[in-house]
């Protein structure tokens, strides 16, 4: 527990200089009293301790009886302390009494004289030289601190960073580091300690209250309390510590009832959570002496809002013999909820996702004791879809799905425009499919619009046949354009990805994209000749005629890398599927230990059964006429073709091949992949075979 700083968790109230002192320890306890003969009282009974900074310490003090406050009904908490008020305080808490020495300034029948000569016989005050205790003087931060080790005994210690540590007087240091060390003190947010400043009563309050704290085995900064919290956010974390650096143990949801067993200084409550301690802050709870309404109890009810994978799940929450029934008013969702009386969870929670603005949730003006739970949907292209459908016994389910609700088909020019809007962003992977010839988009997580299920079009467009959308599988909305032809796309995104336009051209053998790949690159040598040869360099060379040639015939090419640089796998395929390319090859050499190893090869992946699986056909092709072109034009041995799971194959959403052109770790081979004539009939071939399967 820390005293002399403010934290987060400190009551609204006065600006006192002791607000920032002493606020770390504000959880507890209480203040002291001159008088100690008139029983305990409650802070509230006192109009200068409502709402001051000190009093949840005041109320816990007072509510343990051991000071109370003065007989005109104040407790005037910003008032100085004197040392024998102090030391009347340490006793009553600490539970400290007996006999001990006199001193000549303390007379018998003075109120304090029995707890001074109590002190002195304990031995946490010895008095000055002159054999006076100067009962009436104001007790300053370094004498309390004096006071406070001599009563607690500790012997830890810390270094006394403090920027006027040089005015703590010597005699003092070794307590002051104590306390330092147990978390009782800690210092102004200056940085200061201010060892000559008299200390207030409330703040003298908070001081003993951190040393009862370390007398009774408790942990810095935590209190115990006996609360109940009903969670007040939507979905909040349960943390193995009282901060956001601790872990993760789970999480609660709004109107979940926990029961608190300490709160810390920063405004944090342990909880018991799935049989373990846990932690949850009290920013998003709300805290009761008393157990309140609990869910499902008669006359509650409770609304969840919860974002989830595919959309966003409304639950509502009442009694097990609760009816509902719900309408649409001006292209909201109204619940109607007769027999409530309590609201357990916010009566307004935003939302903004899956075209749900917010939820909001009110008593009824025409019919007393019913609520009215509205789904407020955001202003959408078309209305948006929702379910709703009864749960266990009291509870409703209305369930608004990540949707695609509106899909336009313009014919532009030369261009056929699909235009698409939604309420979540507008994913997709893209493919071309066979027999007959289709371009497909697949947007996984989003369902159609009933609205829009049956939709299709004819096109009027060379090269065209027909659009049409549909529900592919549960989660995954598929949109199919039938072609005669190989066509090339652009995709434009708005809104947060929300309004997709895809702008679509028959390409023929000019004007489609071509991405071509330089395998390796930049600090990534790839594999290295008996000579020294750089695959990477071998790879760049081959490629950049690869593109000059295509480009030549009137395609779009675009290189992964143009020089000697790095660039990660992944965004090789993510240039490629962003450009919406209408084929990808990736340009490679060989290696093996075996220096005799010799030959060309073609890698391609499919999986049967995947969304990949269903390019099979045109990768395959894709992969055998590069395989065919090379091995005709080099004369090398026909390694084959494979299918490898790298990773420019996976991550492509369009027809993608891997070309292993010759062994580079073989003599022979690597004086022709070093060879300008030898690259020249590479690119050539691979050049021809790309021209006729975008011919096709």
């Amino acid at each position: 527990m820390s005293v002399f700083v403010c934290r987060k968790g400190c009551r609204s109230g006065s600006q006192h200089p002791g607000r920032g002192l002493f606020a770390s320890l504000l959880l507890g306890l209480l203040a002291i009293g001159l008088v100690f003969f008139s029983p305990p009282a409650e802070a509230g009974e006192f109009a200068d301790v409502r709402g001051h900074w000190a009093q949840g310490e005041i109320e816990k003090a007072l509510a343990q009886g051991y000071v109370s406050g003065y007989p005109d009904g104040t407790f005037q908490p910003d008032r100085g302390i004197t040392r024998a008020e102090f030391v009347a305080m340490v006793n009553g808490a600490f539970g400290i009494s007996g006999t001990g020495p006199a001193f000549s300034d303390v007379r018998p029948d003075d109120w304090f004289a029995g707890a001074v000569r109590a002190a002195a016989g304990y031995g946490y005050i010895k008095g000055y030289p002159d054999g006076t205790f100067r009962p009436h003087q104001r007790i300053n931060r370094q004498e309390a601190a004096g006071v406070l080790k001599g009563v607690l005994g500790t012997e830890k210690t810390a270094p006394l960073k403090f920027a006027d540590a040089w005015q703590i007087a010597s005699w003092a240091r070794p307590a002051v580091a104590s306390l330092v060390a147990e978390g009782v003190i800690s210092g102004f947010p200056d940085g200061t300690f201010r060892p000559l400043g008299a200390i207030t009563r409330a703040e003298a309050v908070v001081m003993i209250n951190g040393g009862l704290r370390v007398k009774n085995g408790e942990e810095p900064g935590i209190t115990p309390v006996r609360l109940y919290l009903t969670v007040t956010g939507s979905v909040v974390n349960i943390r193995s510590g009282p901060g956001t650096e601790y872990g993760i143990l789970g999480q609660v949801r709004a109107g979940d009832l926990l029961q608190a067993s300490a709160r810390s200084t920063n405004n944090w409550y342990r909880v018991e959570y799935q049989g373990k301690t846990g932690w949850i802050c009290g920013d998003y709870v709300e805290a009761h002496e008393t157990r309140p309404p609990q869910r499902g109890d008669p006359g509650t009810l409770e609304v969840q809002a919860v974002s989830q994978a595919g959309g966003v799940l409304i639950t509502l929450i009442g009694h097990s013999d609760t009816v509902y029934s719900w309408e649409e008013d001006d292209g909201n969702l109204v619940v109607t909820v007769p027999g409530v009386t309590l609201i357990r969870t916010p009566q307004s929670i935003a939302v903004g996702k899956a075209g749900v603005d917010r939820v909001v949730t009110k008593f009824s003006s025409a019919q007393p004791g019913t609520a009215l739970v509205e789904v407020r949907f955001t202003d959408e292209p078309l209305p948006v879809y929702y379910r709703v459908q009864k749960g266990p016994p009291g509870e409703l389910r209305i369930e608004v799905p990540n949707q695609i609700n509106r899909i336009e088909a313009d014919v532009e020019g030369e261009e056929l425009v699909l235009r698409l809007a939604g309420t979540a962003p507008l994913d997709y992977q893209a493919f071309t499919l066979l027999n007959p010839r289709r371009l497909v988009f697949d947007f996984s997580g989003l369902v159609i619009h009933p609205f829009l299920l049956g939709w299709e079009k004819s096109i009027g467009l060379e090269g065209f046949t027909e659009a049409r959308i549909g529900q592919f599988q549960a989660d995954v909305a598929r949109l199919v354009v039938e072609t005669k032809c190989r066509v090339s796309y652009a995709a434009a995104r708005e809104d947060g990805g929300r309004c997709l336009t895809l702008r679509l051209e028959a390409a023929g053998a000019a004007g489609s994209l071509v991405v071509i790949d330089p395998g390796h690159g930049g600090s990534d040598p790839g594999a290295v000749g008996p000579t020294g040869l750089r695959e990477k360099d071998v790879n760049l060379a081959i490629s950049q005629i690869v593109a000059e040639i295509l480009r030549g015939q009137g395609y779009q090419v675009v290189l992964t890398r143009d020089g000697d640089y790095t660039v990660d796998l992944l965004p090789r395929a993510q240039l490629a599927n962003g450009m919406g390319a209408a084929v990808f090859v990736s340009i490679h050499c060989n290696a093996s230990i075996n220096r005799s190893m010799g030959g060309t090869a073609t890698y391609t992946y499919a999986p049967i059964g995947t969304t990949l699986g269903q390019q099979r056909d045109e990768r395959l092709y894709l992969a055998e006429l590069l395989q065919e072109e090379m091995v005709s034009a080099l004369g090398l041995r026909n390694a084959g073709i494979f299918e490898e799971n790298f990773s420019v194959l996976r991550n492509t959403q369009m027809p993608a091949a891997l070309c292993e052109v010759a062994f580079i770790s073989n003599y022979n081979e690597e004086q022709l992949l070093a060879s300008d004539d030898f690259r020249r009939r590479v690119a050539e071939a691979i050049a021809r075979a790309i021209a006729r399967f975008l011919a096709g």
